[in-house]
């Protein structure tokens, strides 16, 4: 027969060195959790200032966009009476007022005008920030279209010495659907640009169906 000894010597220092290295393992992985449970902490300690930092900014663009629409509105009102003063004054209607006296009303008036159309668009402004604006889309006719930019640019372009035209490709429908005011003031900003950083030469305007 044969005697089989367990647990000698040898095997015992082999269960020792295995607990000794689960031990360390137990040990790393409980300062693992630690460092975790750190991060976790300071995550949501980072996100509260986030979501703190958030709702003051929202805040802060409300009170500025309401304070936009208020200014904007109380600038509005003294400066449209100021608009039919000087408009009454360049009409001359008792035939009292010099040519110069006459010319000053009109520069009055659309000094006054591109003011009432500066703050309109600070109006706009604070509409698109605080997601209010709306858009009035109607029938807007070319041949309308062609009489505004007509009367607001030509004579502005040929004080500068520039040639200015307008022209419509025949294949245009009779109107087009859109926000009038908005069409608007975007030919005014590009055609006022053009014509500001033209020095010499023309600046035209043409009207076309756009092609894909």
């Amino acid at each position: 027969c044969r005697t089989v000894f367990i647990g000698g010597p040898v095997e015992q220092e082999e269960l020792q060195i295995t607990n000794e290295k689960l031990q360390e393992k137990a040990t790393l992985l409980s300062e693992q959790m630690k460092q975790v449970e750190y991060k976790n902490v300071e995550v949501e300690q980072a996100k509260a200032a986030l979501e703190d930092k958030a709702e003051q900014l929202s805040l802060s663009s409300r009170y500025k966009s309401e304070f936009l629409a208020n200014m904007s509105h109380e600038l509005r009102t003294p400066l449209n009476s100021l608009l039919i003063l000087a408009k009454l004054l360049a009409d001359n209607g008792h035939n009292n007022l010099t040519a110069k006296q006459i010319e000053f009303a009109r520069t009055i008036h659309g000094a006054g005008t591109d003011l009432l159309s500066l703050i309109n668009d600070i109006l706009d402004l604070a509409k698109i920030e605080s997601g209010t604006i709306t858009l009035n889309i109607a029938a807007e006719r070319f041949a309308d279209l062609h009489d505004y930019v007509e009367r607001n640019f030509r004579q502005i372009a040929q004080n500068k010495g520039l040639e200015f035209s307008i022209s419509a490709e025949s294949n245009l429908p009779e109107a087009i659907h859109t926000d009038s005011k908005r069409l608007q003031q975007i030919l005014k900003n590009l055609l006022s640009n053009a014509i500001k950083f033209t020095e010499s030469g023309s600046v035209s305007l043409r009207m076309s169906i756009a092609k894909s």
